[in-house]
């Protein structure tokens, strides 16, 4: 407003100063008469008063011009401002549990005592926080997990673009891992936990390393990636000749189809790689664990293969509000995590898989039915297995998702949980089935 009443005031000096340079009208009024003698004035000095209204003017112009300028600075600088705001993306959700288990061992300590066999518990499931920095062409994300137990970095990753075919970007730093529903956000998926081949396979989801991702005119997608030779998605192998085995490889491609009202999504994936052995004994897939090593065929140092492959779909149909059916299957051969202390490698042929169907029921709730089958040792009859680590599970999972708040889903989940059972190391299914009712906010 300074401003503005300091213009308006100029202009009115400036009007009144050029109405007095001017002096009295010398136009003919044409209600006087016209004199025919031409008369000359004497040429009049210039006016000390209208010098220094001259030179007041001029102050005042400069001190606009300078006010002016300082505030198109400043203007500047908010937009500058404003512009790096604006690449700044904070994201997150919480997601609160109540669970309740029939398991006579009770769930898993978090938040209690390790001597507590707790049937039933509040817990803070997931609690992160997300910061991107996007600055068009590269971008900068760091995600993190706030609990009870402590902070848990999850994501710390760079991404660059290639902006002369705009085929390939490029990530480095911790991220997921080349896999459906690695990638698959907790916040998004309609089951409360990830399927048991994949909690197998990929713990923590993340890893860290680089990946190529290529994606032509979007006719397909496809992501090569590699990884530290970490099993756990820690930093640390307790291996003495990891050095000699460093990395191991990823690669997802992906293609989308559009048929009408139906989308389908597919892709394949696999994993590539190898551990050094820090033992010379081997129990192969088909050996039960109790059984003779081979002590022949492997000594300390040698490779031992960690693949396996896997095939996805998704299958979305605008049907009576919309629904969805999710499906992967993966196979291949797996090692036990090597520890400090050598003893025998075990080594284990393994499939899994699991079917999701999802149903919206109007705008505020959704249906899902979850099948998930995992097979530690596909190699073995169950039988003649005898420890409880390579038994079959399989659980059925059925959930009710209400939206009718801004910002929040609720959940209720039930999982029957199947062991498969043998005549000496389980004679019996454990109860163990889970009923879990969680409150998730996400903004």
């Amino acid at each position: 407003m300074k401003n503005i009443a300091t213009v308006l005031a100029l202009s009115v000096l400036l009007a009144a100063g050029a109405r007095a340079q001017q002096g009295p009208n010398t136009e003919s009024d044409p209600g006087k008469d016209q004199k025919t003698t031409d008369v000359k004035l004497p040429v009049k000095a210039s006016t000390p008063a209208l010098d220094a209204t001259d030179e007041e003017l001029k102050k005042k112009v400069e001190e606009m011009k300078s006010q002016l300028e300082g505030l198109d600075e400043a203007i500047k600088e908010l937009q500058t401002d404003r512009d790096a705001l604006k690449k700044i993306k904070v994201s997150g959700y919480l997601q609160i549990n109540f669970e309740k288990s029939e398991s006579m061992n009770g769930l898993s300590v978090d938040p209690y005592d390790a001597k507590d066999f707790v049937k039933s518990r509040f817990r803070v499931r997931r609690s992160r926080i997300k910061i991107m920095y996007d600055a068009g062409s590269t971008s900068m994300v760091v995600q993190g997990d706030y609990s009870n137990s402590g902070f848990t970095l999850k994501d710390a990753y760079l991404d660059f673009a290639e902006q002369s075919l705009k085929m390939f970007s490029f990530r480095l730093g911790v991220f997921n891992r080349p896999n459906y529903e690695v990638e698959y956000s907790s916040s998004q998926r309609e089951s409360p936990e990830r399927s048991r081949v994949i909690g197998a396979l990929y713990p923590g989801e993340r890893d860290l390393g680089v990946m190529v991702t290529m994606a032509p005119e979007d006719l397909f997608k496809l992501q090569l990636a590699a990884f530290n030779n970490t099993f756990a998605g820690t930093f640390s192998q307790n291996n003495p000749n990891f050095s000699s085995e460093p990395l191991y490889f990823m690669a997802r491609a992906t293609k989308a189809l559009n048929l009408g009202d139906v989308g389908i999504d597919f892709g394949v994936h696999g994993r590539f790689g190898s551990v050094r052995a820090n033992s010379a004994r081997l129990l192969e897939s088909d050996v039960a664990t109790n059984g003779a090593a081979d002590t022949t065929s492997i000594k300390v140092g040698d490779a031992v293969s960690r693949n396996w492959f896997g095939a996805e779909v998704q299958i979305y149909y605008d049907f009576l509000g919309g629904m969805k059916l999710l499906a992967e299957y993966i196979t291949g051969s797996d090692v036990n995590v090597l520890s400090a202390t050598p003893g025998a490698i075990r080594k284990r042929d393994f499939n899994g898989y699991y079917a999701m169907l999802v149903k919206s029921l109007g705008d505020e709730f959704q249906f899902a039915v979850k099948y998930d089958s995992y097979n530690p040792n596909s190699k073995i009859s169950s039988d003649v297995i005898n420890s409880t680590s390579e038994l079959a599970i399989n659980t059925i999972g059925l959930g009710l998702h209400n939206y009718s708040f801004p910002n929040v889903r609720l959940t209720l989940w039930y999982d029957n949980v199947t062991t498969k059972t043998n005549d000496r190391i389980l004679k019996e299914d454990p109860k163990d089935n889970l009923l879990t009712f969680r409150a998730q906010y996400k903004f």
